[in-house]
């Protein structure tokens, strides 16, 4: 993958949380921690790299760190429903950073009003964007495809 354009996005509540201590045992590493030790080497000797860099990376967060990300019981996630959204309406004629940027503005619009009305309840959330990109290369999805 490397030289290839990466797209995460990444739904989950950035709240801090007490960090979980793991006691190693001294035999031998669990089963699926070798499997993914293994399949590192095997990338590692394929690609000829050790240390894989982070360009060409295009990632949303739902929110800062150490904030709450708003999920509705009924509806799901609001950043990925806002992204759903966005995507099918704007994904032939727009590319993805930018998609992200409005994603981001409409859920602070939305999240704002929320606020407004109940502020014991909701906190204004603000999606990050990362743009890693290198030579300012734009991602489309379905380039000319409108809809059916």
């Amino acid at each position: 993958m490397a030289g290839k354009p990466k797209v995460v996005v990444m739904q989950a509540c950035r709240v801090g949380q007490p960090v979980i201590e793991v006691q190693q045992r001294e035999s031998s590493p669990p089963q699926e921690l070798s499997a993914l030790r293994v399949s590192q080497q095997e990338a590692e000797t394929a690609t000829g790299q050790r240390n894989f860099d982070v360009d060409d990376l295009l990632i949303l967060y739902s929110c800062f760190e150490n904030c709450p990300a708003i999920l509705f019981g009924h509806y799901g996630s609001l950043v990925i429903r806002t992204l759903v959204k966005t995507l099918y309406r704007h994904a032939c004629h727009r590319d993805l950073d930018n998609l992200f940027h409005v994603v981001k503005g409409r859920v602070r619009r939305i999240t704002g009003k929320l606020r407004e009305r109940r502020p014991e309840l909701y906190v204004t959330q603000t999606p990050i964007v990362m743009n890693t990109l290198t030579r300012d290369r734009k991602l489309y999805l379905f380039p000319e495809f409108h809809g059916i």
